[in-house]
């Protein structure tokens, strides 16, 4: 595929002033004596505590929206508009339906090998099987049913409205307690709580059980949306754009189905209403925002704290009585102004080198108006089929400095990559010890040595 060449701007080399130089100093004796506790035995270094004082908390989403800010056609999503009859979007995807996860038998690129091929179209089976194709992007299908059809033994546990308990929290703080430590029991990372907001609920989304695109309708009032991250393990996203590292997102994919719903049984069982929502129904990433898991990064992606980027998101709607967390922000759109790494290795150039707009490239896919980065949609999903990739890509991912293995370092430098004239140094640094690097053939290797 032709790629259009996008010319980078010459920047000079990083300079540093005295001040940055006495930061930078700082941030290094912190390290070092970090270093020094987890060599002699003493605990590593905890990411809250490495964060206090920078994560800054925010009564409202810390976004530019207007007031008359528009809801989102699912329809207009790249993967509606394949299901709409879009002629060109249609293309792109039969191509890349047919040539995903492609491995050859002869080839030998690690990443790209028939067993490679195999593990990633396994990764995605549970997903695709229980919710249909598309998997977590149609709703009301599977574990994503507004009104899941349970077996006999569950199901005056699983309709509030048969229950055989009263409503089951003496408190919204019981509410919450439960929900968080339930959600993190099942398997998620981190979980949130935000208002349920309707700015954020697609106009129609495709219904799995009609076939066709429909309003949502859940048969209650949402009052809360709980939002859940769903980790995605370093050593298979830094194997992207390969095979492996759309492994680690349908692996990912399959997880936020059982999360999800497993969770929404919980909240039904103590006699509210509550439905599960994986990437259907609502756009996920301004509700994890609310919900004070993260911040929008360049590459249109949560950015969190401790995970960068290498996460999947599900939620859970509900009546139930919880309380709110508020937004956070630690640094990372000062960070994203000027590092720019997912940008110049994005495969297709669809990531924005420029500033926060209000207005996407796409006339039709774009859901303009919120002022921040867009990335092309039209030029990312191409790039999906494109020979060189033909996989769920996640080259963003891999590229972003703030994805990391596990490590005390690593997360002292996630810290305080918002200070400001230190974010391109860190950019820098990410650069000189080898870490973004795509189509790491020693990464895809080394994952099959696990």
């Amino acid at each position: 595929m032709a790629k259009e060449e996008k010319s980078i701007p010459d920047e000079p080399a990083t300079k540093v002033n005295r001040r940055q130089f006495l930061k930078l100093g700082a941030s290094t004796g912190i390290a070092m004596a970090a270093a020094t506790a987890a060599l002699e035995g003493g605990a590593l270094v905890d990411p809250k505590q490495a964060y206090a004082g920078v994560i800054k908390t925010h009564d409202e989403i810390p976004y530019e929206i207007p007031a008359d800010h528009k809801r989102y056609n699912q329809r207009n999503h790249m993967f509606g508009r394949a299901r709409s009859g879009d002629p060109e979007v249609g293309k792109m995807a039969e191509h890349f339906l047919s040539h995903r996860f492609n491995g050859y038998e002869g080839v030998e690129s690690p990443g790209y090998t028939v067993l490679d091929g195999a593990a990633a179209r396994a990764s995605f089976a549970l997903d695709w099987y229980v919710n249909g194709e598309n998997g977590s992007g149609n709703s009301n299908t599977g574990l994503y049913a507004w009104r899941p059809k349970l077996i006999d033994f569950l199901f005056r546990w699983g309709d509030p409205d048969r229950n055989i308990h009263s409503p089951g929290v003496k408190s919204p703080k019981e509410g919450t307690m439960a929900v968080k430590r339930m959600a993190k029991y099942f398997g998620a990372h981190s979980v949130g709580i935000a208002p349920y907001d309707e700015r954020w609920i697609y106009t129609e989304t495709f219904n799995g059980e009609a076939q066709k695109f429909t309003p949502p309708d859940f048969g209650f009032e949402p009052k809360h949306a709980i939002v859940m991250t769903i980790p995605m393990e370093y050593k298979g996203m830094s194997c992207a754009p390969t095979f492996l590292g759309s492994a680690e997102v349908g692996r990912a994919y399959n997880m936020c189905g059982v999360v999800a719903f497993s969770l929404s049984i919980f909240i039904k069982d103590l006699g509210y209403h509550a439905v599960a929502i994986g990437s259907d129904t609502s756009i996920s990433i301004p509700q994890a925002i609310q919900a004070g898991l993260g911040e929008l990064g360049r590459m249109g992606l949560l950015v969190t704290p401790d995970l960068g980027p290498s996460v999947r998101i599900c939620k859970v709607f509900t009546d139930m009585p919880l309380n709110h967390d508020k937004p956070i922000s630690f640094g990372v759109t000062e960070f994203c102004n000027s590092c720019k790494k997912c940008a110049e290795l994005c495969p297709s150039q669809a990531i924005s080198y420029d500033a926060q707009t209000t207005v996407g490239p796409s006339k039709i896919s774009s859901a303009s108006g919120v002022k921040k980065w867009y990335i092309n949609p039209e030029k990312c999903w191409s790039c999906w089929g494109d020979d060189n990739v033909r996989s769920c890509c996640g080259a963003c991912i891999a590229a972003c400095p703030y994805t990391k293995p596990e490590g005390w370092h690593h997360t002292l430098v996630r810290s305080i990559t918002g200070t400001p004239g230190l974010s391109p140094i860190m950019k820098n640094m990410d650069d000189l010890f080898g870490y973004g690097k795509l189509y790491n053939e020693q990464a895809a290797t080394d994952w099959w040595k696990e």
